[in-house]
């Protein structure tokens, strides 16, 4: 059985908001908790034929490049521009890819030139290119489309197919028909792009996500991300094969000149290479994290185990060890792509602005008890005392409080915040509050739940996000945009920087609230502060030092 820990908001609780604040540390020692990788999440996957396989990078918004004889990671597009959801080449050998949260389609050329060749297709999903040079995109998620695009951008995209159930990563057959999975009906489909007949291949799949042909084009190999399988598909018959077993979480494949099968997996942020012939699976590129945002844990635990909001799973790690002890996964279980987690008495408490909700779990079990649905941002989120949620709207700039009933009713709290992205309790006394930061404003701002009224604690900070309380009562936030540590003393304002030149803060993304992927902040009972790096997928440490 899991054994799940201790509420940081009861640590908040037992400081109680006039326990007197000490003095800081005179130095921090940084650690790695856990080492990082070049991926933010992999998603689409090309191979290039000159022994290259081009992968995408959603979060991290970049395209790479690896080494298939090396398994050697380096960037072809870096972030803002590379936000990419799939990857393919054209016939010239340029590189286009999708921007799901920015919605633009994507070129760069063989010498470099980049730029945006379609426009206002939020949920751009996955991309192919039909044998006369013709380039084809869908829309998942957002929207739910097929459109046929100009691979140079100077006509206006034409839709060929609307609700056709969520059409993903697809390739064009040898018949010049796209053949594709449809999420949201488990099947293989057919598709005659000039008329938009469409024709099921094969069903009975639970999420299937993405298909590729085979060197002799007769069959079809499928990702199911919900059972973790590599099937071949014969299309003639539809007969279906189990090639391998694989984790959960694949999105995506591409079949080598050797007809073997290079597939992703943004669950574990890995690119494994299978061998059809006899099952076999080999790993290209590893990683322990995936997106590491939010953070929390227990003040009483003397492991200092944490709870990691990594995007794409709720993980348990070691603070002292970096061992990962727990994974839960996302899309073979309810858990919604965590971007925040907080601990409450019983619950643990995620919010993504991902997919726009917010989710309460039994600590004892993992069971998720409720799915919250809130399209304004959602960033921070806590649980009080009496089972309600303060959550943190960074898009309206609210904080609200969202009661037990079901559907859930909302109640606004404090208006005019200024994208606000972290929270942490201050309970005890005569006015419990909350304190917030804000990444537009650069302050640390308390509210108070009675009556919502405001008050500045600290300003002049540069795109502050993760805040925590220290058990010293010090508030200890990740201060972004100048890549550092600071402690903030609630009473006074008074900044102390703590460490600086940390890898945190990926560029914003349209598409996403203020805070884009937060950076998590952590302290635990010894006073080791926790810090997440979405820049290196990457969990450090600050150990005091006496």
């Amino acid at each position: 059985m899991r054994r799940w820990l201790y509420s940081s908001l009861i640590a908040s609780v037992l400081l109680g908001s006039s326990q007197a604040v000490a003095a800081p540390p005179p130095a921090y020692r940084q650690e790695v908790v856990v080492a990082g990788s070049p991926f933010q999440g992999v998603h689409g996957l090309v191979v290039d034929g000159k022994g290259q396989l081009l992968a995408s990078n959603l979060l991290g918004q970049t395209v790479h490049s690896v080494d298939l004889s090396t398994g050697a990671v380096s960037t072809l597009v870096g972030p803002p521009k590379g936000g990419a959801d799939d990857v393919t080449l054209g016939p010239d050998g340029s590189i286009y890819w999708t921007g799901y949260f920015s919605g633009e389609l994507m070129r760069r050329t063989p010498k470099g030139k980049t730029r945006v060749i379609a426009r206002d297709l939020p949920g751009l999903n996955s991309l192919a290119f039909r044998g006369d040079g013709r380039l084809y995109v869908t829309q998942i998620g957002r929207a739910d489309a097929l459109w046929e695009v100009d691979p140079d951008g100077k006509k206006k995209p034409r839709q060929v197919l609307a609700a056709p159930g969520f059409l993903n990563g697809f390739e064009f057959g040898p018949d010049d028909r796209l053949y594709g999975p449809l999420l949201l009906k488990g099947q293989i489909v057919r598709v005659d792009v000039d008329t938009g007949k469409i024709e099921v291949v094969a069903g009975g799949f639970m999420m299937p996500t993405a298909v590729n042909f085979d060197a002799s084009r007769q069959h079809l190999f499928v990702v199911d991300a919900v059972r973790g399988e590599l099937v071949r598909v014969r299309v003639a018959t539809g007969e279906k094969k189990v090639v391998a077993q694989l984790p959960t979480g694949l999105d995506n494949l591409a079949v080598g000149p050797d007809d073997r099968v290079y597939v992703s997996n943004m669950v574990d942020n890995d690119i494994r290479v299978v061998n059809p012939a006899d099952g076999s699976v080999k790993s290209v590129v590893t990683a322990r994290l995936t997106v590491p945002a939010g953070l929390a844990v227990a003040p009483d635990d003397a492991d200092e185990q944490l709870y990691v909001a990594d995007v794409y799973a709720l993980r348990r790690v070691g603070g002292r060890d970096g061992k990962i002890h727990q994974t839960t996964r996302v899309l073979s279980t309810p858990m919604v792509f965590p971007m925040h987690v907080s601990l409450g008495a019983k619950h643990v408490v995620l919010s993504s602005a991902y997919l726009g909700s917010l989710q309460v779990l039994d600590r004892a079990t993992g069971a998720v008890l409720r799915t919250i649905p809130n399209i304004n941002g959602v960033q921070g989120a806590i649980e009080l005392n009496d089972g309600t949620l303060l959550v943190a709207e960074a898009t309206t700039g609210r904080l609200v409080r969202i009661d037990k009933a079901e559907p859930a009713g909302v109640t606004v709290i404090t208006e005019g915040l200024k994208g606000p992205v972290g929270l942490v309790a201050d309970l005890e006394g005569p006015e419990p509050g909350v304190y917030v930061t804000e990444v537009r404003s650069g302050r640390v701002t308390r509210v108070r739940l009675a009556d919502g009224e405001q008050r500045t604690v600290a300003k002049g900070l540069r795109a502050p996000e993760g805040i925590a309380r220290h058990p010293d009562g010090g508030l200890v936030v990740a201060e972004v945009g100048r890549k550092r540590l600071v402690r903030i003393d609630p009473a006074t304002g008074r900044s102390t920087v703590l460490a600086t030149g940390l890898r945190i803060g990926l560029p914003e993304s349209e598409g996403l609230p203020p805070g884009y992927v937060p950076t998590g902040v952590a302290v635990g009972r010894s006073g080791t502060i926790y810090v997440s790096s979405d820049v290196e997928s990457a969990l450090y440490r600050f150990v005091p030092v006496p």
